[in-house]
């Protein structure tokens, strides 16, 4: 027996955290576009496979003036293919994929620069994120083994990013996520005494990858009456 929780109550969780003023200028909510790629059994360069567009959005709390937290979900298409082959193999193979896929995770982002402090004099930085998180596939109709579609994922990226105002930022940003997983290309071991060639190399795992750029909204505190005007963006 589990513990039902009515749907209203993680929004109205949100909303609570949003409204604390702790937490102002802490806090941003972001989000942005880009390209989904991958590498596994066909295929060992990302941009040589079908781009696929993806979406992502985010909350970031700021911990540090160079550190900070990032919750993403992130989703879009996901293509492979031995159209373009590295091998005889992949001639005989002939196979391809075309899958939807969604991911959640978590990681920390460090940024080299000082760019949110005053005293800096500059307003942007580039930093490196890395986490883990989990993804899930929709699309593969005939499995070629029993697996899961939900499975883990380590994101690792590098990014740029650069603050309009004290309030808007925009970045760009690529990484890739490690996985431990080998059929994300419905692709791995198999009986190669079977010369239907529908099989790879089981100790490769698949890659996928994100490239993209975002923008992000930072909350901050309403300005108080008699505060001078200069007082009103005061970062933490």
């Amino acid at each position: 027996m589990g513990i039902h929780v009515k749907p209203w109550v993680p929004i109205f969780v949100f909303v609570l955290l949003l409204s604390l003023p702790s937490l102002a200028q802490k806090r941003e909510l972001g989000g942005g576009i880009g390209i989904l790629s991958y590498t596994g059994d066909l295929s060992r360069n990302p941009l040589t496979n079908p781009l696929k567009p993806g979406v992502n959005v985010f909350y970031r709390f700021n911990m540090r003036d160079h550190l900070s937290v990032r919750i993403s979900f992130l989703a879009g298409g996901l293509a492979g293919t031995d159209a373009k082959p590295i091998d005889a193999f992949s001639v005989a193979r002939a196979s391809s994929f075309n899958i939807f896929l969604s991911e959640f995770s978590s990681g920390l982002e460090y940024y080299f620069l000082d760019f949110r402090s005053k005293k800096s004099g500059i307003n942007w930085s580039p930093y490196f994120m890395g986490g883990i998180g989990i993804f899930g596939m929709l699309g593969h109709e005939n499995k070629t083994a029993t697996y899961s579609n939900v499975q883990l994922a380590i994101p690792l990226a590098v990014g740029f990013r650069y603050r309009v105002s004290p309030i808007w930022s925009f970045a760009v940003e690529a990484g890739v996520r490690a996985t431990l997983f080998d059929y994300m290309d419905n692709i791995s071991e198999g009986d190669i005494f079977n010369k239907d060639y529908q099989y790879g190399n089981p100790f490769d795992n698949d890659k996928y990858y994100f490239a993209g750029v975002t923008v992000s909204y930072t909350f901050y505190k309403v300005q108080c009456p008699g505060l001078p005007l200069e007082q009103t963006f005061r970062r933490r």
